[in-house]
């Protein structure tokens, strides 16, 4: 049975969407200007675990990840596909992680050694 959509309530609920997306932007914010980058890639834990992960964007500090399990806080290694095909990896500080829902999580990480203050 399909369900007919009020659409005086689109408007609404449209802004009720942006204002949670502004409230998520906020928190996930690292310095620099992000591009959308999606992209097959793979976490390598510290203890050598390795999970298949997606890119979601990247900054020149940072890179956000969709994956369908919970990361640990920490230091991970990422390597990423490139356009032609070529993998680049990366020492990555997760630091933070959340549910997004049906199974799916979404992390932030840090990438190591890149020094942010200067921005």
């Amino acid at each position: 049975m399909s369900r007919k959509i009020n659409t005086n309530n689109v408007p609404k609920a449209v802004n009720d969407l942006i204002l949670d997306a502004r409230k998520h932007e906020k928190r996930e914010r690292l310095r620099g200007e992000r591009y959308t980058f999606f992209r097959p890639a793979s976490v390598q834990t510290t203890d050598g675990r390795s999970y298949s992960v997606f890119s979601r964007e990247i900054s020149p500090y940072g890179i956000g990840l969709l994956h369908d399990m919970e990361l640990k806080l920490g230091q991970v290694e990422c390597r990423i596909s490139s356009s032609e095909g070529q993998p680049t990896t990366v020492p990555l500080a997760i630091i933070w992680c959340e549910p997004c829902g049906e199974g799916w999580y979404i992390s932030g990480g840090k990438f190591v050694g890149v020094d942010d203050s200067a921005e």
